[in-house]
């Protein structure tokens, strides 16, 4: 069995769009068929003339010499066609458009009746009659998605196609960031599976295709965090201003930490210089429970300094009562499942949470 997939994302083999796609796609191969990526972007493909010669003087032939001839040839020899695309303006990509709109050749130019509507049938017999819809967005809800669902069942229709498999992923975004992979294993492997079961039994099992649905995290929680990251791409002044510390510097401790403030009090010594680079930023806690208090980290220039006292415009603001903090830093409760679990929340920047590990890369303040 031949599984032919189209990418449409312009970032190519570094896109969330791939990230999905190529997981499912070794499922398949597991399960037996071959499969081959087209990544759109390296190819020559210009736009549909709308001439129509393709239907009358020269039938099922497109008569501009680019590389669409070839992918034509390679989709009547399919048996599963992959159309991976991500959410661009609540459609298509670009790239994806134009590829679909040059598959003309592939129809008859009679207009049939069939079911309740009025379509364009396949002009070969040969053609695929099964095809995969794969689609990533960065908005948190699924409904973003349904004017390509849409258009993509009137699509199928007038290739006489099955749209056997819909794997749409809101919160896309989260998928580029390095230390998440681990925390979304379970996701990359529903993919796979989704992938060996299209091949094994023809469909998606619901079991799988709800794993595939379930949300990444919190919706607020995951709009607050890319609201904040969006505000923190958003050029600013290059100049450097002088910063005034608002709170009381807090010794490094002398022995290992048994209290949250001992704990944040010895991060700098926990510090990366290294990963951090010419990182600025500012992490606040808001601390909770038996010890409740306000206490800040400040990197800056390479070095990180820690203070008791709450900073006027912290980058990150991490709300966690002390016992739950304490319990991650030791290890014994999963911090990244601690939040999904509503145990803590923050407000701020998101890659700047998910950077934690990496710039206090010493054991006892790993929150993995």
């Amino acid at each position: 069995m031949k599984v032919l997939a189209f990418n449409g994302s312009p970032r190519g083999t570094h896109s969330n769009t791939d990230r999905i796609l190529q997981p499912f796609l070794k499922g398949a191969r597991d399960a037996g068929a071959e499969t081959e990526t087209i990544y759109l972007k390296d190819l020559n493909i210009r736009p549909c003339l709308g001439c129509f010669t393709c239907w009358t003087r020269t039938p099922g032939i497109c008569t501009q010499k680019d590389d669409m001839s070839l992918l034509l040839e390679k989709m009547r020899h399919a048996d599963i066609v992959v159309y991976a695309t991500p959410l661009y303006v609540f459609t298509v990509s670009g790239l994806m458009k134009n590829f679909m709109d040059r598959t003309i050749p592939l129809a008859d130019p009679h207009i049939i009746k069939q079911g309740e509507h009025y379509v364009h049938l396949p002009r070969y017999k040969d053609a695929a009659r099964r095809s995969v819809l794969i689609s990533n967005c960065g908005f948190p809800e699924r409904d973003n998605f349904s004017a390509l669902v849409d258009m993509f069942h009137h699509f199928m229709n007038n290739h006489d196609s099955n749209l056997v498999a819909i794997i749409l992923r809101p919160m896309g975004e989260l998928m580029r960031q390095p230390d998440l992979q681990s925390f979304l294993s379970w996701y990359f492997q529903a993919a796979y599976q989704a992938g060996q079961e299209l091949i094994k039994l023809g469909h998606i099992t619901r079991e799988t295709q709800a794993i595939l649905d379930r949300d990444f995290m919190p919706i607020e929680t995951y709009v607050t965090m890319a609201n904040a990251w969006w505000d923190s791409q958003i050029a600013v002044s290059n100049a450097e201003q002088e910063e005034i510390e608002t709170g009381r510097p807090l010794p490094h401790p002398t022995s290992m930490p048994t209290t949250l403030q001992e704990l944040i009090a010895g991060m700098p010594l926990a510090f990366n210089a290294q990963s951090a680079g010419d990182l600025q930023a500012v992490i606040q806690f808001d601390v909770s429970g038996r010890e409740p208090g306000q206490y800040y980290i400040h990197i800056a220039n390479g070095k990180c300094s820690a203070f008791e006292g709450k900073h006027p415009d912290p980058n990150l603001i991490i709300h966690t009562p002390s016992d739950i903090w304490l319990a991650i830093s030791r290890g014994e409760m999963d911090g990244m499942q601690a939040m999904m679990d509503g145990k803590y929340s923050i407000d701020g920047d998101l890659n700047l949470m998910i950077r934690f590990n990496e710039l206090f890369s010493v054991a006892g303040t790993d929150i993995k």
